[in-house]
């Protein structure tokens, strides 16, 4: 059964036809001209077509994550700050959910906090697909506000450009109101200096900075690692509490 020939294929043939008995050359280019017309395309979606093929995000991210812990270092992390095993953990500006679900994995319950709706889906699907529960990593899309209710948390986790944070004095104020006793708030930034990895310079700032601004919220425990990790300094605020096992100095 003969195919009829398309639009293409038949404007071709009046075009040319009158001039085929008189050029023979034109005749013999004239077949080409109809096979281009009629070669189906490499992206249609018809039968037996080609499509390209790319990575899945999942297997995207898993590499990028991979490469990433070169330098993140999170099993150095966690013993640089208190003990996350056991404790619920707001992160802060989730993002792809990196340090969530390596938080999960220390032993936190965490409540991801994110402004962007595409990548709370993304740490929400990450999570189903691992058969983490939504009673250890809960992922909350917040637009406004910290999302987070009065002493639901143990600690604060951010691991946001520390300067690109809105209104970052207030929002932390009203993050560590919200934490438990003594309300510890963990920042990890990077460096003030030129990285191989991170952020330009204008969006960075010191720790020794940041340790200034945690006094100005109320901070009275306060430290920083700043060579501890390959590129990022970690700063450690708190409610300094005493020791009860510490003895009282003698008069």
């Amino acid at each position: 059964m003969e195919n009829d020939p398309g639009p293409l294929t038949a404007l071709l043939l009046r075009i040319l036809s009158p001039l085929m008995s008189h050029r023979p050359a034109i005749a013999l280019i004239v077949p080409l001209f109809l096979l281009a017309a009629c070669e189906p395309s490499a992206t249609s979606t018809g039968a037996g077509a080609e499509t390209p093929s790319s990575p899945t995000t999942q297997a995207s991210a898993n590499d990028q994550w991979v490469k990433e812990a070169a330098w993140r270092q999170p099993e150095l992390l966690w013993t640089l700050i208190p003990n996350v095993a056991g404790t619920t953990v707001a992160n802060l500006f989730a993002g792809d959910g990196y340090y969530a679900f390596e938080l999960v994995k220390a032993g936190a319950r965490v409540i991801a906090i994110e402004q962007d709706a595409g990548l709370a889906e993304q740490i929400k699907q990450r999570a189903k697909a691992q058969g983490i529960s939504p009673d250890v990593l809960e992922v909350r899309l917040v637009e406004q506000g910290t999302g987070l209710k009065p002493g639901e948390a143990d600690m604060a986790f951010c691991a946001k450009s520390y300067v690109t944070i809105p209104d970052r004095l207030n929002y932390l104020r009203e993050v560590r109101s919200a934490l438990k006793t003594p309300a510890p708030l963990i920042l990890v930034d990077f460096m003030a200096a030129e990285t191989p990895v991170g952020p330009p310079m204008q969006d960075r700032i010191s720790d020794q900075a940041v340790m200034d601004e945690m006094e100005l919220l109320g901070c009275t425990d306060i430290g920083a690692y700043g060579k501890k990790l390959p590129y990022q300094w970690v700063v450690i605020a708190m409610d300094f509490v005493a020791d009860p096992n510490e003895s009282e100095p003698a008069l």
